[in-house]
């Protein structure tokens, strides 16, 4: 992915990794229902919030549009307990007649009020909130009042109690580390009193700016994230952050967390939970996209919103892929913003936050949207449950949902180059497609953000995507498309995790309860370490190697000193056992490997469908070209799978008649089972 980005009107370009334009076969199967863990339908009020209270008087007439027609939703704003004044101005149990009046006014307004039961997130500044000494059960207090008085009986809302906790320097001063600690009991403490008041609130933190685990090789973890659960954690309901794309000050380039690094950074956090509680307490996302402090307090310009989009993008695809364990997830996306930044320091002229979705007009009279909302309008019809899609590409990023009819395939390109898309129908699924709505969000020749969209009857089974962009192929199929069948993914955490790296020293990581079956798998290996060090460890799985790839989601992080990262590495089914060992070996010293999950797909039978009777034929693939089904009239010893020039692929010595074989480790492309009773059995996968 290339480093590239706009400062002050100046385009500087960084590093970029060179590669060569690539074809992605992509796997699609609508007969497959997906679930991660227990979730299959997609819930919009996690991903597509704007950070906004939304009140009538921000938005008035666009509000029909945006939340109407483009079904997002104000999901957070800084209209907490203590808005007004620092705590001392405030008597226990009491809140000033001037915050009173603005709680009256978000629980009044009609647009919150038909929105703000959507699990609205509530969190302001630490220093209204926090001073050293600060009685929590006074507290407690005052934020029930609030809370009373503010938000309708019974909402279910989050409450992240203080924005950005830890990086409020001014109030640490004194004491950095033991104010960390103290404000971790204290928030630990304000969550115990809360939840016995409002049990459907639920209250998390400490909402960190994009977290650096690997710094200080790894200090940055000890000394913030993991202080905080280990203190705080038990009490919370959720645990929260930020995922930045972001400025490296010494470069002038982008470094991007999208990709490999948002994945090791959410890996860590799950495993370390996992390692406390028993299981992974879940993540709020509180910000997701880009942050660039010189764009702050200077006028709008629409050059910015094609990078903003682009982040946006590839963060929600990495989220939504954990629906399991992300509680809620914000674009950083505001309203109209002048409010927040006029007449302050960093914007004495009163210009909107960059990225806010609407800014003033040329006349300076009326509002208009900013290139922001394509963001919004490219994500507007997309709901359903999950089907089954994968991509044999870690840079294009991939999700299917089907919903009356609608099939909705999304792909996003995090390279830098175009890559040819190679679209892997199942035999059932081709056939019924009738129409195909193929939607764009990319960057034109001038560097600005379009969003098209073009129909067609014709079955596509290739397309080329841009660089960074965004790919929606809508097909249209019979409204009664029922299911064949299903596929579950797990997430097996290890109880091991930050080791030391030393070079040709196995690490080994151990699994217990390891979800088996028939289906594919994956290990999920993230480390920090120099970033011109070996970056391509030897792994065994249960003593056996599997090939390492040498491609990661994301650019190559050249403009950093520490790779951060997660690597994918398919492994075969048959080398999973219900307890499993991993060994990861590099060829030099220095680092750790922060965490290793086993990731696997298993297939079920518990849905049969009339639509996807087995074929008339002796052999063929199904269930997203992973299994291979070997007619019960093929009576032979020990067949095996060959490629077209008679090479064996895989031999099958273990068959029995009319079995189901697990063909996952298998390229997409055409096969022949040899058999001694039928000859050669061409096939497709």
């Amino acid at each position: 992915m290339k480093l590239n980005y706009i400062l002050n009107s100046t385009l500087i370009l960084g590093f970029s990794s060179v590669t060569l334009a690539q074809e992605t076969n992509i796997t699609i199967d609508l007969g497959i229902k997906k679930y991660v863990g227990k979730e299959s339908k997609l819930d919009r009020t996690k991903y597509f919030g704007i950070q906004s209270a939304a009140t009538s008087n921000e938005f008035k007439s666009e509000s029909d549009y945006l939340f109407s027609e483009l079904n997002t939703y104000p999901s957070r704003g800084f209209d907490g307990p203590q808005p007004y004044g620092d705590l001392e101005d405030l008597s226990s149990g009491k809140i000033s007649s001037k915050a009173k009046s603005k709680s009256s006014y978000y629980k009044n307004t009609a647009t919150f009020k038909n929105y703000g039961t959507r699990k609205y997130v509530i969190t302001q500044k630490p220093s209204k909130v926090f001073k050293m000494g600060a009685d929590a059960d006074a507290a407690v207090d005052k934020i029930s009042a609030y809370m009373k008085e503010a938000f309708p009986e019974n909402s279910s809302n989050y409450l992240d109690l203080m924005d950005q906790t830890f990086a409020s320097t001014t109030l640490f001063s004194d004491d950095t580390d033991e104010a960390k600690k103290e404000i971790s009991r204290y928030f630990a403490d304000i969550a115990k009193g809360l939840k016995k008041k409002f049990p459907k609130l639920k209250i998390g933190g400490f909402s960190s700016l994009r977290p650096r685990f690997e710094l200080n090789n790894f200090d940055y973890w000890e000394n913030n994230h993991k202080l905080f659960m280990d203190i705080a954690g038990e009490q919370l309901d959720f645990l929260s952050l930020k995922l930045y794309d972001e400025v490296d000050r010494d470069t002038s380039t982008i470094n991007y967390c999208s990709g490999s690094d948002a994945e090791a950074t959410l890996d860590l956090i799950e495993t370390y939970s996992f390692n406390k509680w028993n299981k992974v307490k879940p993540l709020l996302i509180s910000e997701y996209g880009i942050k660039v402090p010189y764009w702050e307090g200077t006028a709008y310009s629409s050059d910015r919103d094609g990078f903003i989009l682009e982040s946006l993008n590839k963060m929600v695809m990495t989220l939504m892929d954990k629906p399991d364990r992300i509680e809620k997830a914000i674009p950083y996306i505001l309203g109209k913003a002048e409010k927040f930044y006029k007449n302050s320091v960093i914007n004495p002229n009163g210009n909107p936050h960059p990225l806010a979705v609407t800014h003033k007009s040329a006349d300076g009279k009326s509002y208009e949207y900013s290139n922001l909302i394509k963001f919004y309008e490219f994500w507007k019809d997309v709901k359903g449950v999950r089907t089954y899609i994968a991509s044999d590409n870690p840079d294009i990023q991939v999700n299917a949902f089907y919903d009356k009819g609608k099939w909705m395939l999304i792909f996003n390109n995090l390279s830098d180059e175009s890559q040819l898309l190679n679209f892997n129908f199942s035999e059932f699924d081709a056939e019924r497609i009738s129409k195909y709505t193929l939607r764009r969000l990319f960057l034109n020749e001038s560097g600005l953000p379009e969003l098209t969209e073009a129909f067609t009857d014709i079955h596509i089974d290739q397309w080329d995507i841009d660089a960074n962009e965004t790919l929606m192929l809508i097909c249209d199929v019979p409204v009664d498309t029922e299911f064949a069948t299903s596929i579950v993914e797990y997430n097996n955490y290890s109880k091991q995790m930050l080791k030391p790296i030393v070079a040709d020293k196995p690490i080994e990581f151990e699994f217990t309860n390891v979800k088996t079956g028939k289906g594919k798998a994956n290990l999920r290996v993230s480390f920090g370490k120099d970033v011109k060090s070996d970056l391509q460890p030897i792994v065994k799985i249960n003593d056996n190697i599997v090939l390492t790839p040498k491609n990661w989601a994301g650019y190559n992080q050249s403009n950093r000193k520490t790779f951060f990262g997660m690597l994918s590495i398919p492994i075969p089914m048959s080398y999973l056992k219900d307890t499993s060992e991993v060994e990861i070996t590099f060829a030099d010293t220095g680092g750790k490997v922060s965490s290793v999950v086993i990731n696997s797909e298993i297939f079920s039978t518990d849905v049969e469908n009339k639509n996807y009777e087995a074929p008339n034929t002796l052999v063929y693939s199904s269930h997203g070209g992973n299994l291979l089904h070997i007619s019960s009239e093929i009576k032979c010893k020990n067949p095996k799978i060959t490629d077209l020039e008679g090479n064996t692929i895989k031999k099958l010595k273990s068959y029995k008649n009319g079995e189901t074989i697990d063909i996952s480790t298998l390229k997409v492309g055409k096969y022949i089972l040899e058999t001694t009773t039928n000859g050669k059995l061409k096939f497709k996968k």
